[in-house]
């Protein structure tokens, strides 16, 4: 029975000290959920993003490349004070090459998201090059819509981290 007691003693203190940590900041906790993402989706001409929003004017984020299909995007900066919101990886292979697109979108549906400070997706692919894009919202803004594309490739790898307070 004491074995019993200290167990109910300790799952109260965590729920406890979880609840109090989400109150502490001030700041609403984002969590992997909070991005809505799209499959690495082959594309034609008649179904890229921009095609189908032709209203929209992508914003390019900055690139590096490291070496043959491996490019980090990015946009804004780690600021003193900010922590990782979100980090969200995916990767698809395909038989024959093909031209791809991705869409993220921060926060995923109705939730409140925090204020971004920095963005920064690495991306390995088996193509030369991939565009990186914010579509909308962005740094010091509470929203981002991130687009990532990439032609004539066979594979296609990225992990993202959204950071922000």
């Amino acid at each position: 029975r004491e074995s019993m007691e200290r167990r109910v003693i300790c799952l109260v203190v965590a729920l406890v000290a979880s609840v109090a940590s989400v109150f502490v900041s001030g700041q609403p906790h984002a969590r992997a959920s909070d991005l809505y993402y799209t499959d690495i989706t082959p594309v034609t001409d008649d179904t890229r993003y921009t095609t189908l929003n032709p209203d929209v004017t992508p914003t390019e984020m900055n690139k590096v490349k490291h070496s043959k299909g491996n490019v980090v995007f990015s946009s804004g900066e780690r600021k003193s004070g900010d922590r990782l919101i979100v980090n969200h990886y995916d990767d698809e292979s395909f038989t024959s090459a093909v031209d791809i697109e991705v869409l993220m979108s921060y926060p995923a549906g109705a939730s409140t998201g925090v204020t971004l400070t920095c963005i920064e997706v690495y991306v390995d692919m088996s193509a030369d090059d991939a565009g990186g894009y914010i579509t909308q919202g962005g740094i010091g803004q509470t929203n981002a819509e991130i687009l990532l594309t990439a032609n004539y490739t066979r594979s296609f790898v990225y992990e993202s981290f959204l950071y922000g307070y």
